[in-house]
């Protein structure tokens, strides 16, 4: 075997290694943004019980319509409910929570007025139904989110 194909099969082997390598890193990545991410959210609950977990990963999509991803929950009239949501760190935009039912939103995240977001919001539940999440990107930009749902105490509903 001669020098050059003893260094063409030593090049072809480390490259096979290098795309090997980092195909497990890509994998391994997009499994740690959510649940990575959902232990950081769930150090942001407090006191309050933790019910609920929901991890989006979203690709990029327009302005206009921004892609989001929806969820249903079932939640008990007289109950104070936490809200939590967070972006991947990486992230530049703005993750929006919204909570809803077919005819009304009950409470979001983000101030459209203003642009401005927050990592969480309360919801003191008049209703026992099914209520609705969905989770999107203020300019619709590729990546992954973390949303907890907690439950805080009970309340007079009446």
């Amino acid at each position: 075997m001669t020098s050059n194909n003893k260094i063409s099969i030593r090049f072809t082997f480390l490259l096979i290694l290098s795309i090997l390598f980092l195909a497990s890193l890509l994998n391994t990545t997009k499994a740690q943004c959510g649940i990575a991410l959902k232990e950081v959210v769930l150090l942001e609950i407090g006191d309050a019980t933790y019910l609920k977990d929901f991890r989006v990963r979203l690709e990029e999509g327009s302005a206009k319509k921004p892609p989001a991803k929806e969820f249903s929950i079932l939640l008990n009239k007289g109950s104070h409910y936490r809200m939590n949501i967070m972006a991947d760190s990486s992230m530049e935009d703005q993750v929006i929570l919204k909570l809803y039912d077919f005819t009304k939103l009950y409470g979001s995240n983000y101030d459209a007025d203003d642009g401005t977001s927050y990592e969480k919001f309360d919801f003191f539940c008049a209703k026992t139904q099914v209520y609705y999440l969905s989770i999107s990107f203020a300019e619709a930009k590729q990546g992954c989110a973390a949303a907890i749902v907690s439950f805080v105490a009970n309340y007079d509903a009446n």
